[in-house]
């Protein structure tokens, strides 16, 4: 692991990337948070750099050294419609791997969802499922892409809907077996550090991680 390597991470006040920040901020001696407002971090190793995630193609964010972590995501509801949906969840993570990618960036990782499908009838599985089709198309070095359950942590916001799931799903658990194994919910700190294995030290190539694998890329 190079510490010449300064990762980026996109989506670091959520929930899964807070922890990559967390968890990369101990490990190099500069991380860099991209964010739409002016985030103050705890850490003095992470720095903080402001952009109009509308005009993206026109921003000069990275550099050949950068590793890229995108964690970013919206609800339908937050977003107020598909369409503004569609534009943080896709148009804005696809215009910062087309970026980076240009900007000599040779390895990503991405959260997408178990599920997606780029031809599904639904808004979110489908949308998850174009931005894997669309990101292989990016010669990157590596691209590791999550697809997890329903993702377990302590959100800034408070969903009702999320927590009465995670109870669900905290009982259902043990019998998701066999090809129902990949449904099952995974604590966001597993999903960080498998990003986190996967960019810096997984084989190169397009890299798909459901449960059982991301579990086993944490644990490394």
């Amino acid at each position: 692991m190079s510490k010449n390597i300064v990762p980026c991470v996109v989506g670091s006040t959520g929930l899964v990337g807070s922890h990559i920040i967390n968890n990369l901020s101990t490990i190099y001696p500069k991380v860099c948070s991209i964010t739409r407002k002016k985030v103050n971090y705890s850490s003095s190793v992470v720095k903080n750099t402001v952009i109009d995630f509308d005009d993206i193609k026109n921003e000069d964010i990275f550099s050949a050294d950068n590793h890229l972590y995108i964690a970013l995501g919206t609800t339908r509801k937050k977003a107020g419609s598909d369409q503004n949906f569609i534009k943080v969840d896709y148009n804005y993570c696809i215009d910062l791997a087309k970026n980076a990618f240009e900007s000599g960036v040779k390895r990503i990782s991405i959260i997408s969802s178990v599920g997606s499908n780029p031809n599904s009838n639904l808004l979110y599985p489908r949308t998850k499922g174009l931005i894997e089709r669309d990101l292989k198309k990016i010669p990157f070095e590596h691209v590791s892409i999550m697809k997890p359950g329903l993702i377990l942590g302590n959100r800034q916001e408070s969903r009702f809907i999320e927590k009465v799931s995670k109870y669900f799903f905290s009982l259902l658990n043990p019998f998701l077996i066999g090809s129902l194994h990949k449904y099952k919910s995974i604590h966001a700190e597993n999903i960080s550090k498998a990003m986190i294995y996967q960019v810096s030290m997984g084989d190169n190539g397009f890299v798909l991680l459901e449960y059982n694998e991301i579990m086993e890329s944490s644990k490394k």
